[in-house]
């Protein structure tokens, strides 16, 4: 019988299993909004077993009707903050809150514990941090500050998208027909706060004071605030008088507001992509299709330490896989490498392979993870990768490091990182708080510009966003972080090994032209007919490392 239905089973198990694939796939971005009554959405279980409609309608806090902007016509608009094609709104924000009372009561502790990778929190604080009347409620101006900085950088630690706003206007004060300002410094703090950090910021104060005046101070007192006639309410049957919380009509106005700055941020906002061997292999198997993704073997030759943190940041811990010969006792030379992504993505796993291939070979080989450009622009990347030299150096007996022999080694934007760290030695502009040398002793470029500013160079937007800017923006970043820049008599040698897509090369030539006037050594590999990543795949990983292999034994041992 089961034999006969067999089939059929299979059938019912691949159509289950597409479904959980799919519902994967769709996963939605949740947009958390942590804030005040303002914000607040007083349906549902705001006040469990009351009715809204009898109890506090018609106040209405803009989150409670922002779940409407998010329709499939809307969210194109916002694009390059969404994963999944989904959102949903999850309303945290509630009335007398401030920032301190809001982590107190434990509600952001809720919203830490469910966030998801690439989920938003939007947070609006202020009215009742400036409440000096209330000391239950109020926080000072450096303790406001400190809970903004808490909220973001937890947010960033899952992964998610944090957004600051300033405080909604209150409806007052009024001069001239204009709008003015009531928050002081509690609107100043968090634009300060979003700096410091890099953080989008929407200002919702200068926004809704703008819209309001626009509209006139009789229109949006007896519209859009809580200003009610008595009788006309069963919640306020005297009527109300509050120029602070808004009927609907004010609600939408300001959820109107801000989605329209979600739109600016995101048309500002280069969406990372994954940077996988198994997303490489997905990207080039059209184009190439007798290719296929390296993978790990495991070698009783070598001795793996996973996610060793190597040093650790205001943001999170960044963390280094090590691999160590396990051949003989004498210490070894090693190799540093550094994961490409264009400097907005990938990881340390990318790495992996090669590093255990290298110390199959002899060599201690060291992976690690760094600041990418969603967390912090440059120079920030490459002084954790100098550090992370001087952590091996300082852990060289307990590695089996011979610090006197390390090469750093790097892919795509990895390579550009790699040689701009080889090619500035303990130099003063990229100086951490460690004394260690971050000197090495050899470079491995495979696939990696050496010029932001080379007439070759054709980087754009994603390098912008790692140079805090274009490059007619910000034309000293690009030029300092140009390892053609400061190639000299103090180089080490250096190898790169391209890819046949010229872009990828800019600068090398003329590097290899001057290090050619201080006689060092350099080596040039094409590969024929190859992609970018091709170091990510076979039939050209082996090529690769046996190229890297033949280099370092001539630069290191």
């Amino acid at each position: 019988m089961l034999r006969r239905y067999k089939p059929l089973y299979l059938l019912l198990f691949t159509i289950i299993a597409n479904c959980f694939i799919l519902q994967a796939q769709e996963k939605p971005t949740t947009i958390y909004l942590i804030g005040d009554s303002t914000m607040a959405d007083y349906t549902g279980d705001y006040d469990p077993d009351k009715d809204y409609m009898e109890t506090r309608y018609p106040v209405t806090g803009w989150g409670q009707v922002f779940q409407q902007f998010f329709v499939d016509d809307s969210l194109s608009q916002i694009k390059n903050l969404i994963f999944g094609g989904q959102v949903i709104v999850d309303d945290r924000a509630r009335g007398g809150r401030s920032t301190r009372t809001f982590f107190q009561e434990g509600r952001w502790r809720s919203v830490f514990e469910n966030l998801q990778p690439n989920d938003i929190v939007i947070m609006q604080f202020g009215h009742n941090d400036a409440a000096e009347n209330k000391p239950e409620r109020y926080v000072d101006i450096e303790g406001y500050k400190e809970f903004l900085r808490l909220y973001v950088s937890q947010t960033r630690e899952k992964g998610g998208l944090p957004i600051i706003l300033t405080p909604v206007a209150r409806n007052y004060p009024w001069e001239n027909g204009v709008l003015k300002d009531v928050h002081g410094d509690y609107d100043i703090a968090p634009k300060e706060v979003a700096e410091e950090m890099d953080v989008n910021l929407i200002d919702l104060n200068r926004l809704s004071q703008a819209y309001f005046t626009s509209k006139g101070k009789d229109f949006v007192t007896k519209n859009y605030f809580m200003n009610l006639p008595a009788g006309k309410y069963k919640a306020y049957p005297e009527g109300q008088n509050d120029n602070t919380h808004f009927q609907p009509k004010g609600a939408e106005a300001i959820a109107q507001l801000v989605f329209n700055d979600l739109k600016r941020i995101s048309s500002n906002t280069i969406k990372p992509k994954p940077y996988t061997i198994e997303t490489t292999y997905e990207k080039l198997k059209k184009h190439y299709p007798e290719i296929s993704p390296i993978s790990e073997d495991k070698s009783s030759e070598i001795i793996s330490i996973e996610n060793v943190i190597y040093k650790t940041t205001k943001e999170k811990d960044l963390t280094a896989d090590v691999f160590i010969p396990n051949k003989k006792k004498e210490n070894y030379p090693a190799v540093l490498l550094i994961h490409g992504g264009g400097w907005i993505s990938g990881s340390k796993e990318n790495q992996k392979i090669m590093a255990q291939k290298l110390a199959e070979n002899g060599y201690v080989s060291v992976s690690i993870n760094y600041t990418l450009s969603t967390v912090a622009p440059y120079p920030q990347a490459v002084l954790d990768i100098k550090d992370a030299l001087k952590w091996m150096r300082t852990h060289g007996d307990n590695l089996k490091i011979d610090t006197d022999k390390i090469a750093v080694l790097g892919a795509s934007a990895g390579a550009q990182l790699a040689t701009l760290v080889g090619v500035t030695p303990n130099n003063p502009s990229f100086k951490t708080s460690s004394s260690v040398s971050d000197k090495v002793q050899a470079i491995v470029n495979i696939d990696g510009i050496t010029s932001f500013i080379h007439p070759e160079a054709e980087e754009s937007e994603i390098a912008g966003k790692w140079l805090g800017g274009l490059r007619n923006e910000n034309p000293t970043n690009w030029k300092s972080a140009s390892p053609l820049e400061y190639a000299g008599e103090d180089t080490p040698p250096i190898l790169f090994v391209n890819s046949a897509q010229p872009r990828f090369h800019a600068g090398r030539d003329d590097m290899i032209l001057k290090l050619d006037e201080y006689n060092i050594y350099a080596e040039v590999h094409t590969l024929p007919d190859s992609p970018h990543s091709f170091w990510l795949m076979n039939p050209w990983f082996q090529p690769t490392l046996k190229y890297t292999l033949d280099f370092l034994k001539k630069t290191l041992k």
